[in-house]
């Protein structure tokens, strides 16, 4: 296989964000080492002086709110930052992100969200590999990791977060079908998600994750942020109460 390095890969991905105004905002979120950002370990990240950054940007909101929410907020905006170049390089560029969590870092926000993840390690063509191959990376060195340490500095359960990762993942494959058209690296992307099993019999966590409910898309597990006072519902809530909203949130980002 080819390698490519961090940076040329980095340049490969903003490029290709870059040339569609639906997916330019993803340009930026994935750099290399010659970022000058400072950027911290995953260790960092949910540690006490971290969840009061996260805290105080909502506390100038609400006076009192579920914290549970805004973890779960925090986690999909994470998302947003890491998934779509991770996917656009898969399914457009045939290339595989080497983004174990213990081989990134992190550039913050003001405000405790990630602004970019920062990769060191050459990437690769992956040709005609399996999607349950050249994914495994992303969902079991990254993602699984990354829910770990969620679930132990949070009070969020799994079945939240890796809800919150199958809406992302999902979303961002519809996102990527509507700017590049249909191809075979899409369909072999979009088939991790119907399918119960991981590749040599794991369970896989992102199954069902999204599912059709009398014509909208709706997640299996809602995301919590409904909990916080100004009650907003993203637009695939499950919560009962939330489907006659629906049609106001036309171009509201989850």
């Amino acid at each position: 296989m080819i390698a490519i390095p961090p940076a040329a890969l980095c340049r490969e991905i903003d490029d290709l964000a870059a040339s569609h105004e639906g997916t330019a905002s993803f340009a930026g979120s994935l750099v290399g080492p010659e970022d000058p950002r400072p950027a911290l370990p995953a260790d960092a990240l949910l540690v006490s002086p971290h969840r009061s950054l996260i805290h105080n940007r909502f506390a100038k909101r609400f006076d009192q709110f579920d914290e549970r929410a805004t973890h779960s907020i925090w986690m999909k905006w994470y998302l947003n930052v890491v998934l779509p170049p991770v996917l656009l390089a898969d399914v457009c560029l045939g290339r595989s992100v080497a983004i174990g969590l213990d081989e990134v870092h992190f550039v913050m926000a003001e405000d405790g969200r990630v602004a970019a993840v920062q990769i060191g390690h050459e990437s690769f063509q992956t040709g005609e590999q399996d999607p349950f191959e050249r994914l495994r990376s992303l969902i079991f060195d990254h993602l699984a990791p990354l829910i770990d340490l969620l679930t132990a500095r949070t009070k969020l359960t799994r079945r939240v977060c890796w809800s919150n990762a199958g809406n992302t993942f999902e979303a961002m494959l519809r996102r990527i079908e509507q700017v590049a058209g249909p191809s075979r690296r899409l369909a072999e992307a979009q088939e991790i998600l119907a399918s119960a099993r991981w590749a040599g019999g794991l369970p896989n966590p992102l199954a069902g994750a999204i599912h059709d409910r009398d014509g909208v898309r709706t997640r299996r597990v809602c995301c919590l942020q409904y909990r916080l006072p100004d009650r907003r519902f993203c637009s695939a809530c499950p919560v009962p109460e939330a489907r006659p909203q629906l049609s106001d949130l036309t171009g509201r980002s989850d």
